[in-house]
C-alpha cells in the first residue's frame, strides 16, 4: 500500500546530454532536508555503465518510467517535481505526457525545466554530422565539458559515443503531442544562451497551468555557473505549490 509521506518532497532529475546522475550532485547541499534530489540514470553510463545506450525515445522513456515507479515505492513521496536541464527538458516533457497516459503513478506536480526553449518549437540543432573534434568544440562552447576533460583521450573515446546516442535520442523525438498538460511550469534560463525569447515563452503554450519565467546571469550552464541563485528559485517554486 503507498502510504505518502506528506513532508518530503521528490526533485526528480533527468541529465542533459552525456551527463550521468551525479551531474546535478552540486545542488544537494543547497536544497533543505525536505527536498530530496534524486537524478534518474540514463542506460549506458554511470551506475548503468553494463546496460546498453538507448537512442529511442520511446524506449529510454520506458525506461527511466520503470525507475521512477521503483523510487516512489521506495521514497513514498507526498508530492514529486520533475527537473531536466537542456536534454532533460525534452525527455522531461516527454515523460510527462506519458505518464499522463498510463495514469497509474504519482503524477508531478509541477516541472522546473531550465536551458531550453519549447521543444515543440525550437528548431532542432544538427550536430551529429559534426566530426569528433568539431562535437568537442561544441560541448566545450556552451560550457558542458571542461578543457582539462577534453583533453583527457581515454575520457573521451568513453564519453563521444554516449555524446553522440544522446544527440541521435534528441533527433528521434516527436514532439508533436496531442493536447496540452495541466501541471503548473517553471521555466529557468541564462541571459547569454543563444536561445531566442519566442522559444522560451511557447513553454507556456504546453501546458494549462501556470507558466512562470526566470533569468539568470550566465550561459547555457548557468545552473552551475551560479548554482545559490538557480537552487533558490527551486526551492521557491517547490514551496509555492
Amino acid at each position: 500500500m503507498y502510504t505518502p509521506n506528506y513532508n518530503k518532497t521528490l526533485l526528480l532529475a533527468l541529465p542533459y546530454a552525456g551527463a550521468n546522475s551525479y551531474c546535478y550532485n552540486f545542488l544537494t547541499p543547497l536544497l533543505p532536508p525536505e527536498i530530496e534530489l534524486v537524478t534518474l540514470e540514463y542506460p549506458g553510463r554511470g551506475n548503468k555503465s553494463d546496460i546498453p545506450l538507448i537512442s529511442d525515445m520511446k524506449l529510454l522513456v520506458a525506461n527511466l518510467i520503470t525507475q521512477y515507479r521503483l523510487l516512489l515505492h521506495k521514497l513514498k513521496p507526498g508530492k514529486v517535481v520533475l527537473y531536466g536541464h537542456s536534454l532533460g527538458t525534452v525527455i522531461g516533457l516527454a515523460m510527462l505526457h506519458e505518464l499522463n497516459r498510463q495514469k497509474d503513478l504519482l503524477y508531478p506536480a509541477m516541472a522546473i525545466f531550465s536551458g531550453q526553449g519549447s521543444p515543440v518549437t525550437t528548431p532542432k540543432k544538427q550536430l551529429l554530422h559534426l566530426n569528433d573534434d568539431e562535437l568537442i568544440d561544441y560541448f566545450k562552447e556552451i560550457g558542458s565539458l571542461r578543457e582539462e576533460i577534453a583533453a583527457e583521450k581515454d575520457l573521451m573515446n568513453y564519453l563521444l559515443p554516449i555524446l553522440r546516442n544522446d544527440l541521435a535520442c534528441y533527433d528521434s523525438t516527436n514532439n508533436a503531442y496531442s493536447g496540452k498538460l495541466q501541471l503548473p511550469f517553471t521555466i529557468i534560463n541564462g541571459n547569454n544562451d543563444d536561445i531566442l525569447p519566442e522559444h522560451i515563452n511557447d513553454w507556456g503554450k504546453e501546458t494549462e497551468g501556470e507558466t512562470k519565467f526566470y533569468q539568470l546571469d550566465g550561459h547555457h550552464f548557468f545552473i552551475s555557473q551560479y548554482p545559490v541563485p538557480f537552487s533558490r528559485i527551486i526551492i521557491n517554486a517547490i514551496n509555492s505549490r
